[in-house]
């Protein structure tokens, strides 16, 4: 995040830049991007982004990868400092049909990906594994809803609805979401706008499921009045050039606010 704040600031001189951490140093951090409850860290980041004085009037946010619904749970719930516009890269925010692989050498990753094939809705998993609360599984949806911790209630799957998180999503100026063109970690990439397998194993977009013909978060509002952007960036997950991302900062981050946050989970 450390290289992601620099290029912001490169191209927007003078923005204040608040990364979220998540524990006390970089290695804690990066533990909990794999081992934790979602839930919980969603909570300590609102308490976090409520302190930060220079953030009150409201800030422009960016979320990477997990970050990314990690940061729309944070608007749903509590919004408090707003966010104006907020832009995902390669998230997951109609979840992952497969934990995603880790990189060689990766111990963290390894161990999180050992634990989760005990099965991602067991009572340990589930409370314990990042990735597990927004693992969803096409063909047991009514389990999903059942025992998932997180995803079912921000996406505002379950029977009863928070009409909070369709207001507050529904209060941003723009929702750009952004899908890598050669994405392998997020199965499938569809999910990066919100796109899901159906019972049958067929893709399904965002516009053919329930979620938004029947508005429960606020995206066919957002859409019907041009503030839901679907883009694509070339390449796999999170290899991002640097004139393509300097160029979406500028387009989206540079107004109107003087305040940015960048997230990694």
């Amino acid at each position: 995040m450390g290289y992601i704040q620099e290029l912001i600031k490169s191209s927007l001189p003078g923005v204040y830049v608040h990364s979220i951490k998540i524990g006390k140093d970089e290695e804690a951090d990066k533990k909990a991007g794999f081992f934790g409850n979602a839930n919980n860290e969603v909570a300590d980041v609102c308490k976090k982004l409520k302190a930060d004085e220079n953030l009150q009037q409201g800030f422009n946010a960016i979320g990477f990868s997990q970050g990314g619904q990690f940061l729309r749970a944070y608007v749903e719930r509590c919004n408090d400092p707003p966010v104006y516009n907020l832009v995902t890269f390669g998230s997951q925010h109609q979840g992952i049909a497969d934990i995603p692989k880790c990189k060689d050498g990766d111990f963290l990753c390894t161990l999180m990906r050992s634990i989760a094939a005990r099965g991602a809705y067991s009572g340990y998993v589930r409370e314990r594994i990042i990735p597990a609360q927004y693992y969803k599984d096409p063909f047991r949806l009514e389990l999903y809803k059942e025992r998932s911790i997180f995803l079912p209630d921000i996406n505002n799957e379950l029977e009863e609805k928070n009409p909070l998180y369709k207001t507050n999503l529904a209060s941003l100026n723009l929702f750009v979401m952004i899908k890598f063109t050669e994405e392998t970690t997020v199965e499938p990439p569809e999910s990066s706008w919100f796109g899901y397998y159906n019972e049958d194993g067929e893709i399904l977009s965002l516009f053919d499921m329930p979620i938004y013909q029947e508005d429960w978060l606020g995206l066919r509002q957002l859409n019907e009045t041009n503030r839901l952007v679907f883009l694509e960036c070339e390449g796999k997950h999170m290899h991002l050039e640097e004139d393509y991302f300097s160029e979406i900062v500028k387009s989206y981050l540079s107004e109107p606010f003087g305040s940015y946050l960048t997230i990694q989970n």
